[in-house]
């Protein structure tokens, strides 16, 4: 039989020895907790670096883009046949046009490829073979052709109707009514968006609407997919208040790409340049660099 002080000691051996063991495991947590913090702040610093490093990337593939963008338009007017010049330009250049009298003066207005004009049988003989081989494929053509006087060639946004002519004079009156005449057009882009009024000359700009559309994916733990649902619903709600300004309108001219241009009941007449000017993104007038030789 076990004595009861025996009993008691035994007891307390017991429970000393689990004290300590609880203490041990305590403090093992203890490092453990630590451990799991230390982790768990490096690994928050780590996802931070992260994102920064994503923003930079982002922001210089952006500017990559812009230079290569940049670099192919000017690759493109060095080799092309045509040079930009001002609305202004190509308006004095079809009053002195216009003042020309003589015999067989060819005037032709060309919307569509020259090729394609329901006139070019017509064109073929009356022009030079091979300025017409230069100009077949281009569209937005606006020639005029005098056997001493050479070609006077300019390109333009298709606003104009189709026309071929051979007469005492050159036809510039249509495009220069045009000129002064009151039209609106609308610069649509995902996110920044105007609507311009021009009479006379003069420009107006009626409304300009901009909102921020998320242009790149990141953010670290951000879905790809969440981030184009999102990028889409802002758009949408860009494009919308576009739609609400322009409905008042009972004519009007679109710019931009054509796929979001499509919702608009305007006219559409092609993309623009967000470096150039309204007037000159609504015209975007070129000559044919041997013009007039």
């Amino acid at each position: 039989m076990e004595l009861p002080w025996t009993k008691n000691r035994r007891l307390n051996e017991q429970i000393d020895s689990l004290e300590t063991d609880l203490l041990n495991i305590e403090e093992k947590l203890e490092k453990t907790q630590k451990k799991l913090e230390a982790e768990k702040k490096r690994r928050s610093e780590l996802s931070h670096k992260k994102q920064d490093a994503e923003k930079k990337i982002n922001k210089l593939r952006d500017k990559v883009q812009s230079l290569e963008d940049r670099n192919s338009r000017t690759k493109s007017e060095k080799t092309s046949d045509f040079e930009s010049i001002t609305p202004n330009a190509l308006k004095n250049s079809l009053k002195k046009l216009g003042m020309i009298e003589g015999k067989n003066l060819v005037t032709v207005y060309s919307p569509k490829k020259l090729r394609d004009h329901s006139n070019v049988t017509e064109i073929k003989n009356s022009v030079p073979k091979n300025l017409f081989e230069q100009l077949s494929g281009k569209e937005g053509i606006l020639l005029f052709y005098d056997e001493d006087l050479g070609a006077y060639c300019f390109r333009a946004r298709p606003f104009f109707s189709e026309m071929f002519s051979v007469s005492t004079s050159f036809k510039t009156g249509g495009i220069l009514k045009f000129f002064d005449k009151k039209k609106t057009w609308v610069q649509v882009s995902r996110g920044d968006s105007r609507v311009v009024m021009e009479e006379d000359g003069e420009l107006q700009e009626l409304e300009k609407i901009r909102d921020r559309v998320d242009r790149k994916h990141g953010k670290g733990g951000f879905s790809q997919g969440r981030f184009e649902r999102k990028r889409k619903e802002q758009i949408e709600q860009h494009l919308k208040k576009v739609e609400n300004q322009v409905k008042k309108l009972e004519y009007y001219y679109v710019l931009g790409d054509r796929e979001i241009c499509k919702r608009f009941d305007g006219e559409y007449l092609g993309g623009f340049d967000p470096l150039k000017s309204p007037r000159e993104n609504f015209y975007q007038v070129q000559r044919l660099k041997s013009s007039g030789n």
